[in-house]
């Protein structure tokens, strides 16, 4: 089954994703790029960004 759903989308509206995983299949480095740059918008404990 293929959803049509952007990185962002995917990322903010999926709650549950075990089953959606496929570890075998690889992974483009742009998709991996969008998923950082939403992961660094996201807010940390006490907005302290460690990173």
């Amino acid at each position: 089954m293929k959803l049509n759903l952007t990185v962002d989308e995917a990322l903010s509206t999926t709650r549950a994703v075990r089953k959606r995983l496929d570890f075998d299949r690889a992974v483009e480095p742009e998709i991996i790029r969008e998923c950082l740059e939403a992961a660094v918008q996201s807010p940390t404990g006490s907005n302290s960004q460690s990173w």
